[in-house]
């Protein structure tokens, strides 16, 4: 690179010249950029709804040749990001249809991902040999790093919502994707299209749905410890729980609402991801709050309203719903119990130390956690 004399440096126009010359920019430049107060966010909360969206996903399976896509996923573009493909900065969220006897291959990516199953009969993931059918309401994971694949078995086209970290392993510069597995057969690597799936269907599900007990001649660590051991979190056991649980005081700010947790380590299903199901009762009315990071929810029962920037959203069945980090809002249920599925990036913010959460208490002050768990 070429210097300039500092003779030539004068004044303000010659300086910028000079250093424009050594791809240097002054801090004084930028400083609003980097001195700001509070986050700066470009996002804006936005609702998708089934009943416009469904139709498309379905079409799309008979426009787009799957050789084309590998899959057919609708990738919801948050109002902020117009023609993203992105939900928010960090997050991928979108649904995914599968016609009748459609296979995926074997493949793996650095990106973590949870999925909540919307419609249809016949569904499944493997992750890591363990098979898993999904009905309406199931979550299933996809740690980081480990080998999964998706199928329809049924008769009719199925449709799940499918949440990833893809944008952040993206800006990070980590987005590995491989889909060359194999399996050693009689001493010799070969590769494979599917995995050879575990005897027993829903094994994880199986082996870890009784809280607090756990089979023990195995091993319980998953992919470069990347996740949980338990894939697979069937509906009906967590809906009964919120169920069990409707009687309590439960969280101000979200209602009677649970964690999905990795047996293992008792933290957050995902390093990165954290999901929960929540039910708000008939009429519940939430505090306000805000996070630095981002929240999506699909609603699975009822219909209401999430108040977020002022914005009203309002969601019934299968309508998917995001709140951008730093943005203040709150729920207003309708007159029967609903439930909603979450994901947010916290467990990534709280691992970096950039989770903050703020949260209004009844008396109208601001109350504020660094880090915490919620």
């Amino acid at each position: 690179m070429s210097t300039n004399p500092i003779s030539e440096v004068t004044d303000r126009e010659t300086l910028s010249d000079a250093l424009e010359r050594q791809d240097i920019v002054g801090f004084w430049k930028l400083k609003h950029e980097y001195e700001s107060f509070e986050p700066e966010n470009p996002e804006r909360p936005g609702i998708w709804r089934y009943a416009d969206f469904s139709p498309l996903g379905f079409a799309a399976t008979e426009v787009i040749p799957i050789e084309e896509a590998d899959r057919r996923n609708l990738m919801f573009s948050n109002p902020g990001l117009p023609g993203s493909g992105t939900i928010t900065r960090r997050l991928f969220g979108g649904v995914q249809v599968i016609p009748a006897g459609e296979l995926s291959p074997v493949h793996r990516h650095v990106g973590a991902a949870t999925r909540v199953m919307l419609e249809g009969d016949g569904a499944y993931t493997t992750v890591e040999g363990d098979k898993s059918r999904l009905e309406r309401g199931d979550v299933v994971t996809n740690p980081s790093g480990a080998w999964h694949e998706t199928g329809n078995e049924g008769s009719g086209p199925v449709m799940w919502f499918d949440t990833l970290d893809l944008p952040f392993t993206r800006t990070m510069g980590t987005n590995f994707f491989f889909n060359d597995y194999a399996e050693i057969v009689n001493g010799e690597r070969v590769a494979k299209k599917y995995q050879t799936v575990k005897p027993r269907v829903d094994w994880s599900a199986n082996a870890y749905g009784v809280g607090g007990v756990r089979p023990d001649w195995v091993s319980h660590r998953v992919a470069r410890g990347s996740g949980s051991p338990q894939f697979l979190y069937k509906y009906e056991p967590t809906r009964a729980l919120l169920d069990r649980l409707r009687d309590d005081e439960g969280s101000p700010h979200d209602g009677i609402i649970v964690e999905y947790y990795s047996p293992e380590t008792g933290g957050s299903v995902l390093r990165t991801l954290g999901v929960h199901m929540q039910m708000l009762r008939a009429n519940e009315r939430t505090l306000e709050q805000r996070s630095t990071a981002a929240r999506i929810f699909v609603c699975l029962e009822g219909g209401g309203t999430t108040i977020a920037d002022g914005i009203a959203l309002r969601w019934q069945r299968n309508d998917v719903i995001v709140v951008p980090g730093w943005n203040w809002f709150h729920h207003a249920n309708g007159g029967s119990d609903s439930v909603l599925y979450s994901v947010s990036d916290a467990p990534a913010l709280r691992a970096l130390g950039h989770l903050v959460d703020d949260r209004r208490t009844r008396e109208g002050e601001i109350s504020r956690s660094f880090g915490e768990p919620r």
